[in-house]
């Protein structure tokens, strides 16, 4: 690696590692995340994380290009971000992998190109990372960077969802709704669903919010649906406007025609859904080191 890059890395690391506070709880599995920083001290101390790195330690080398894309003081340089990720990327370091297919899908650091952002998603995938398989998954279902395919979709949500991804589930039970790729089935949409809800995906849990008020699988249950739109709300990204303003919308419609009863029911129910739905993050799931293929 150019000795240039080594060290202007280490001075944004010495900038930043004083007022980020990455950990694993508050990590995301969302396909538009960059990964990943952890909250041991070897890979935030700036001294430890260079010594890593200068002993070739490719997650220490993917950190500090998610140091300069994360930027601080007028020091983000996705352009920096993204040579780090190529040298990990190139030692074979998954995650680094599918942040440069991040950075290519947003033009982040680089011109915008989603075959090349699909083309290193597929080479993370390969190598075993989820939230790569839930993104070639995606690829194939949109027709970016690669022909449309419905069923190759599917093959890859289903083992991105297989490898922890929550995000997948829902992309899962969204083909089983609507017959893509797979026959319709609204029980198996329904389980997928559940399945994503438990390990804290919102858009799970706003479909089954959906599944509830409409009544998919039988009759209407009009709490069921309520605790499931007022947990997401909890589990949405802050930025997500339209997902919470949606939730929200449906939620106070449905607690209008809420008895004081069912009120009450509903709150036991929501309590209950904050435990059920506790946020995991894909590394809790997911053994790197092993191909999901």
């Amino acid at each position: 690696m150019n000795n240039k890059y080594f060290f202007v890395g280490l001075t944004a690391i010495l900038l930043l590692s004083s007022s980020l506070g990455f950990s694993e709880e508050s990590k995301q599995p969302r396909p538009d995340t960059f990964t990943d920083i952890e909250s041991n001290k070897d890979m935030l101390d700036p001294y430890n994380l260079g010594l890593l790195v200068e002993r070739g330690d490719v997650k220490a080398i993917n950190n500090v290009g998610l140091l300069w894309a994360t930027g601080h003081d007028g020091k983000q340089s996705f352009e920096e971000a993204v040579k780090w990720w190529t040298e990990a990327a190139n030692r074979g370091y998954p995650l680094a992998m599918n942040n440069l297919g991040l950075a290519y899908a947003n033009g982040q650091g680089v011109a915008q190109d989603i075959k090349q952002a699909f083309d290193w998603w597929l080479k993370s995938a390969i190598g075993g990372n989820a939230w790569a398989m839930n993104s070639v998954g995606d690829c194939y279902e949109t027709g970016d960077g690669v022909s449309q395919d419905f069923v190759l979709a599917m093959t890859w949500y289903k083992t991105a969802a297989d490898a922890g991804d929550p995000l997948a589930h829902y992309n899962v039970g969204a083909l089983y709704q609507t017959g893509r790729g797979v026959e319709r089935s609204l029980d198996s949409a329904h389980d997928w669903f559940m399945g994503g809800a438990e390990l804290g995906d919102p858009y799970s849990m706003l479909s089954l919010g959906d599944f509830y008020r409409d009544g998919l699988r039988g009759e209407r249950d009009l709490v069921e649906a309520f605790s499931w739109y007022q947990i997401s709300m909890l589990r949405l990204d802050p930025q997500d406007v339209g997902g919470l303003t949606f939730a929200e919308s449906e939620a106070n419609s449905i607690n209008a025609q809420l008895n004081e009863t069912q009120k009450q029911e509903a709150a036991t129910r929501i309590e209950f859904l904050k435990k059920f739905t506790a946020p995991q993050t894909v590394e809790q799931n997911l053994d790197e080191g092993e191909s999901r293929i």
